[in-house]
């Protein structure tokens, strides 16, 4: 199952900064190693903000619930989770509805 997952931090945590910056370093080692075991496709930091993103591929909404609670970062965090449709399926989707639903009448 593929998910687009966006982290956000909305206020730095109040811890000191070296522990903060040690999260965040800690955060990122977790996401990449998870991208070297195929669990995360692609992702990366988003520019200027304190936010994230990745592409996740796992088994079930349980198996992406322990992934992301799992990063040290991940209690400070907002999460905006979205099932994805995989391109293939999506093109297959389209071209059945071409081929069975042209035909019906638009409202």
């Amino acid at each position: 199952m593929l998910f687009f997952v966006k982290a956000s931090l909305p206020d730095v945590p109040p811890v000191p900064r070296e522990l903060w910056l040690g999260m965040v370093v800690s955060t990122w080692e977790v996401i990449k190693q998870l991208e070297n075991d195929g669990k995360v496709l692609a992702g990366g930091a988003l520019i200027g903000q304190r936010s994230g993103l990745v592409i996740a591929d796992v088994a079930s909404n349980e198996e992406l619930a322990e992934m992301l609670n799992r990063l040290p970062l991940s209690a400070y965090l907002e999460w905006e989770v979205q099932p994805l449709v995989p391109a293939g399926r999506a093109l297959e989707a389209a071209k059945w509805t071409l081929q069975h639903g042209a035909s019906q009448p638009h409202d």
